[in-house]
């Protein structure tokens, strides 16, 4: 129970955060200190959460789904006969060696004695001298090893047998002794085989029975084997470590080509299923109704200390008077309607805010999940305000604020340095000049790979590792995992995928300019813009100048960055070694690795 609610705090925290820019888990244990938000409050929204339940929601007509559910239904029935099939051939392969019982135990014994005077002995060779299964052998040896300290009834007599023997003789040569081990190990095996052959005869009888039933008789109870006898098919068929319970790749092995076919002839009828089948239809990971439930208030936020009921609901101080609780089911509808009400303070101030410092690199707010008392004041709230309200007048069209921001005179300042602004504002917190931003390592792969003219544009479709030296889709497609981030990410700052995250965090360290320098994709990149540039350009110099500079920085080159393009590739031969790199493909590199590429000014 602590884990679940664990989990509704995370649920409610990301989602009061993100949309309404509160702290209202800070409610959790008691009364939030600092902004008007109660326990109630709290434990109104986690019960919408607690009434909901994860999902894969189809992205497909219901005949598509139905169909391809169909398919898999056969294939699932498929599988389960196989793995019976496979189960039961282990299981007869396995008894079938138990006749020769005897024969492993005395050629183990042997192999034992002969040791005290031949350490070097292998167990391989006492297998085939004496035409045995090594596997076998080598776990009828586990068996008698752990049966020391297990001390099984059916090896009781073999126990007893090497009491009576000197442990420092090799008797693997006595007569005596030889055809006494042969004896009790005899015994060992008619015991196991009178076992088997019990457990046949009852599935015999009950198969039987089964047979001769008639519709609408109760279909009778297996017969159960004696505890004795069960214990010793246990022992040695059916438990996991017991000797004759064969691994699966050693089954396949032993097994007779008739009996491999036939399984092969299954697993063949498996694949056609599943080509059949076809791909699975699109899913999208959601949430749907579950068991619809208030939540008590968690007295100081413990799961084992309860106090009154709290009716499922949005936040008193941001709810109009006389609201009352959600009573369509989980509450999750009417949540999202309280959450994009026109009327409601805080959701278009914070969405405005957000995109704001995605373009800026600061919010007006500078705290953009904090819009509480702890957080910080905005620092053009009358331009915030007017920015939320012309928001909701377009219908809350990100496109038309994305426009109305990026048309201002103030997006389209220079990000040039004024000393005198500087010593008034030295953190542009009044927006004097536009902040210079350093790509998130998404736009800047994009950009390389558009540069270089490899950028795949298609929209849709599934993610793909970013480690497959084919993949050219947009970063925004890439496989994100949790357990393990792609390396590249992490090392460009990309948020750790199992929190939240407000903005990121921006780093300059040495293994990113490493990267730049000596990484495979950089080094590929820049070959595939050169190769580009001469086949898309004339032989001149200076036209694959103004080109590459056209393709890099969106510009034309300064007559200064010319010269010096004129003396690199004057000055450069090839660079020999491990990587050979011609003199464009490192004045390629140069220019994808240089700081105007990254930043936007």
């Amino acid at each position: 129970m602590k884990a679940r609610t664990d989990e509704y705090d995370d649920r409610v925290d990301t989602l009061c955060r993100g949309f309404l820019g509160l702290t209202v888990a800070c409610a959790r244990c008691h009364d939030h200190k600092f902004d008007p938000i109660t326990m109630r409050d709290y434990y109104a929204l986690a019960g919408i959460v607690a009434s909901s339940d994860y999902c894969e929601a189809p992205l497909a007509p219901p005949d598509v789904v139905a169909r391809y559910d169909a398919a898999q239904a056969q294939v699932k029935q498929a599988e389960e006969r196989l793995k019976a099939a496979q189960a039961s051939e282990a299981r007869r392969l396995g008894e079938s060696f138990a006749p020769r019982t005897a024969k492993y135990l005395v050629a183990l014994w042997k192999f034992e004695n002969r040791r005290k005077t031949d350490p070097e002995s292998k167990l391989a060779d006492a297998a085939k001298q004496d035409d045995l299964q090594e596997v076998l052998l080598e776990r009828w040896q586990k068996q008698l090893a752990a049966d020391r300290e297990a001390k099984h009834t059916l090896l009781a007599p073999w126990r007893e047998m090497l009491a009576r023997q000197d442990p420092a003789k090799d008797l693997s040569n006595d007569p005596t002794a030889v055809a006494e081990v042969e004896q009790v190990a005899a015994a060992v095996e008619a015991t196991i085989v009178a076992a088997i052959d019990q457990r046949r005869a009852l599935d015999q009888q009950f198969a039987t029975q089964l047979a001769a039933l008639k519709e609408g008789e109760a279909k009778p109870n297996k017969p159960e084997l004696e505890k004795p006898v069960a214990d010793v098919l246990k022992y040695v068929v059916d438990d996991r470590n017991a000797p004759l319970a064969l691994p699966k790749q050693q089954v396949e092995k032993l097994l007779p080509d008739e009996r491999r076919q036939f399984l092969a002839g299954i697993q063949a009828e498996i694949e056609e299923l599943k080509k059949a089948a076809g791909d699975k239809y699109p899913i999208a990971h959601s949430l749907t109704e579950g068991k619809v439930a208030n939540l008590k208030i968690h007295l100081r936020g413990s799961h084992t200390e309860l106090g009154d009921e709290a009716p499922r609901g949005f936040p008193a101080v941001l709810s109009p008077p006389g609201a009352k609780p959600f009573e369509q089911g989980s509450g999750r509808l009417e949540l999202a309607r309280a959450i994009a009400d026109r009327d409601n303070p805080l959701t278009a101030r914070v969405f405005v805010n957000r995109v704001w410092q995605q373009h800026f690199g600061r919010g007006i707010v500078g705290t953009p999940s904090n819009f509480g008392l702890l957080g910080e004041r905005p620092t053009h709230p009358e331009l915030l305000d007017h920015l939320a309200g012309r928001f909701i007048a377009s219908g809350w069209s990100v496109k038309n604020l994305h426009r109305e921001i990026m048309l201002s005179a103030t997006y389209r300042l220079a990000s040039t340095f004024q000393a005198a602004n500087y010593q008034r504002d030295p953190d542009n917190r009044l927006l004097w000049r536009m902040n210079r931003r350093r790509l998130d390592v998404e736009a800047w792969r994009d950009a390389l790979l558009a540069a270089c003219g490899n950028l795949d544009l298609a929209i849709g479709g599934p993610s793909r590792k970013l480690d497959d030296a084919n993949n050219r889709r947009r970063t925004f497609y890439a496989a994100v995992s949790r357990h393990e981030l792609n390396p590249v990410l992490r090392l460009f700052d990309f948020p750790d995928p199992n929190l939240t995250s407000e903005r990121r965090v921006i780093t300059t360290v040495p293994m990113q300019q490493l990267f730049v320098l000596n990484s495979e994709f950089m080094i590929g990149q820049a070959r595939t813009l050169a190769a580009r540039l001469m086949r898309e350009t004339l032989a001149e110099d200076d036209a694959r100048v103004e080109r590459i500079y056209r393709w890099v920085f969106g510009r034309s080159p300064r007559e200064r960055e010319r010269q010096l393009a004129r003396e690199f590739l004057a000055g450069t031969s090839a660079v020999a070694g491990e990587v050979q790199l011609s003199p464009w493909e490192q004045y390629a590199q140069a220019l994808l690795g240089s700081n105007e590429f990254v930043f936007v000014d």
